[in-house]
């Protein structure tokens, strides 16, 4: 090997550029502060609308079970003053029928006392289980009613009419139960239309 050949040429210097770090890059930094706002806003209008629709969902649910409670409470009044209606027509029916009994009752005793006798007994347990029933439903019919209202009082007072004149021959139990259906129909109605507002 010759000295020639150990020589090595430089014919040019290779380039040589220096990266200066002016500190922070704007750029990327104004994109990443647009993203995070991006980010909030974001979450912050989507809790807003979760908040409202829940509060929504809340206030519907709210409004549909009082719907379902009062049209339980409709059909439970409706059911209570129909059996009422029924148990004093039933009840006047027997009223109307005591002198009737009374005097087949003599005609029975005359042949058969042990037979009268417990048609006598079968008589007064069958007026009895009638009386019980009208008290009983009165008394579910006054547990229902709101007595703040004027309809309300006005049935009530019919329902205590009713009561009154079942025990008498030929009395007005029929004419308060026609007010009694009446007032009923003018209170349901009216319930009917606040289930359906949902109030």
């Amino acid at each position: 090997m010759t000295i020639e050949n150990m020589i090595v040429t430089l014919n040019r210097l290779p380039e040589i550029k220096a990266v200066v770090d002016t500190g922070t890059d704007l750029v990327t930094l104004f994109g990443f502060l647009l993203t995070a706002i991006a980010v909030l806003a974001g979450a912050g209008v989507s809790a807003f609308i979760y908040k409202g629709t829940a509060s929504n969902q809340m206030t519907l649910a709210k409004a549909v079970a009082i719907k379902e409670s009062r049209q339980a409470w409709i059909n439970e009044l409706r059911d209570t003053c129909a059996d009422y209606v029924a148990a004093i027509c039933t009840m006047q029916i027997h009223t109307e029928s005591d002198g009737n009994n009374k005097e087949f009752i003599q005609i029975v005793n005359s042949r058969d006392p042990s037979g009268a006798a417990a048609f006598v007994d079968s008589w007064g347990a069958e007026k009895r289980t009638l009386m019980m029933s009208v008290f009983s439903l009165g008394a579910k019919i006054q547990l229902l009613a709101n007595p703040g209202e004027p309809v309300f009082q006005e049935l009530l007072a019919a329902v205590q009419r009713a009561a009154d004149e079942v025990s008498i021959s030929k009395g007005g139990a029929a004419k308060a139960c026609e007010e009694i259906i009446s007032l009923t129909q003018r209170i349901l109605k009216a319930e009917w239309e606040r289930a359906k507002r949902m109030e």
